[in-house]
């Protein structure tokens, strides 16, 4: 059951992405206003250096940051235990805004999330598949498993046109709230359709990398997504 005292967003989002303590030291708080409404910090990128992370996250006070510890399996930058992974969330909790828990490692992480969930941060259940788009019926199945997220978030590699029409499908044909993405060739288009059918949470980075493949610009991303009709 999602969280109730979190606010889930409207309208579509921008998520500015970033990997590493450099790129974050490079941002100003000033500045994200105009290039992103949420950032993501991936703890994946930057195990060892939470106490100086903590640190530099006092300049974004007041600003939207959703965490992510990522496995290895689902394009975790590091080789991170469940363990690991569920300590660096931990340490991060206080200033946590969002978390993005992968559906895979859920149970093994549940205890934690809900004890961070109980201090009013909203729960983001993910789902990656680098290879390829799942049919229809396993989509739907990635969406009941994930039904306790107050997101639910699904990134899956597109190789055909026929992989967006089954994604659209699954965002009209569900009330919970969702993020999804294609990644590949056909990644910058769907970003923008997913947006258009009611996608929340929609990824760009920040600075001179990609997070993965197929991301916008956030900057861009916000500034292509301003310009959509919703389709109801």
């Amino acid at each position: 059951m999602s969280n109730q005292s979190v606010s889930i967003p409207q309208y579509p989002l921008v998520v500015g992405s970033v990997q590493s303590l450099n790129q974050l030291a490079c941002l100003q708080p000033v500045e994200l206003q105009g290039l992103c409404d949420m950032l993501e910090i991936r703890l994946d990128g930057m195990p060892a250096h939470i106490d100086t992370l903590n640190i530099e996250l006092d300049r974004f006070k007041g600003f939207p940051l959703l965490f992510t510890a990522r496995g290895s399996t689902e394009g975790g930058l590091s080789e991170l235990t469940i363990d690991e992974r569920t300590e660096l969330l931990t340490q991060v909790s206080k200033k946590a805004t969002w978390i993005d828990v992968e559906l895979a490692s859920y149970a093994e992480m549940k205890d934690t999330v809900h004890q961070i969930r109980s201090e009013g941060v909203g729960l983001i259940l993910s789902y990656h598949n680098f290879t390829e788009t799942p049919a229809t019926s396993q989509l739907q199945d990635i969406v009941d498993l994930a039904e306790e997220a107050d997101i639910i978030k699904i990134a899956a590699h597109h190789n055909e046109v026929s992989d967006l029409t089954r994604c659209v499908e699954i965002l009209q044909n569900n009330d919970h709230p969702m993020s999804m993405m294609g990644m590949g060739s056909l990644a910058p288009v769907s970003r923008l359709l997913y947006a258009q059918h009611g996608s929340l949470l929609n990824y760009g980075y920040l600075g001179n990398t990609a997070t993965a493949p197929g991301q916008w610009p956030a900057k861009l991303l916000r500034e292509a997504i301003a310009t959509l009709d919703p389709v109801n």
